[in-house]
């Protein structure tokens, strides 16, 4: 691991990493320089083995990684997070692709100012979508570094107006636009969703 790669010694947790944009997101981080703990929503047998092999990719990467599964609600959400920390360290980046909000409680355990980016897929609904928003705001207007990224464009038009859209200086596919949100680049940007291209 270089000192070069942007999330150097960063510690990340994904949740939901046995769908597509949370498998991607979890190596993009991997690839940018982060350990990275990978979470199911799910408890079966095909998340498991997902949030497994993607792990192995961290390893291959030379990065830290652990995989856990979990049924997505808070309990388990904070167990996860309790046993990230303590195998990775302080958590201090959190991709949340479930298709539903927990309440703020869920996420004690993280550092204190954790970047959060809400990520909204395009296999999630646009009632769903639109409550992943108003969480990602709400998040945000307590103090959190929380913002959304929506996988695609045609996600983003189904979804229909939703919280301020932040423009990056470049288009960004989802695996740069994940990095790049979990970056001090992004620090100053709050309660924004960002339009993977």
């Amino acid at each position: 691991m270089t000192d070069a790669a942007p999330l150097a010694r960063r510690n990340a947790l994904v949740l939901g990493v046995e769908r597509p944009a949370g498998r991607r997101a979890a190596v993009a981080l991997a690839e940018a320089g982060a350990n990275v703990a990978v979470v199911t929503i799910s408890e079966d047998t095909k998340a498991e083995f997902a949030a497994n092999s993607t792990a192995n990719e961290f390893w291959a990467l030379g990065r830290k990684g652990i995989a856990l599964t979990s049924d997505g609600r808070e309990p388990a959400v904070r167990a996860a997070i309790a046993a990230a920390t303590a195998e990775l360290g302080p958590i201090s980046i959190l991709v949340w692709h479930a298709p539903h909000p927990l309440p703020r409680e869920a996420l004690a355990g993280l550092r204190s100012d954790p970047a959060i980016v809400v990520l909204v897929g395009d296999d999630d609904g646009p009632d769903d979508a639109r409550a992943l928003l108003v969480w990602t705001r709400g998040l945000a207007d307590v103090g959190l570094r929380a913002n959304a990224l929506i996988a695609s464009r045609a996600a983003a038009t189904a979804i229909g107006p939703s919280i301020k859209e932040h423009h990056a200086a470049r288009s960004m596919d989802l695996a740069a636009a994940v990095a790049y949100l979990a970056s001090n680049a992004s620090a100053a940007i709050e309660g924004a969703v960002l339009v993977a291209e």
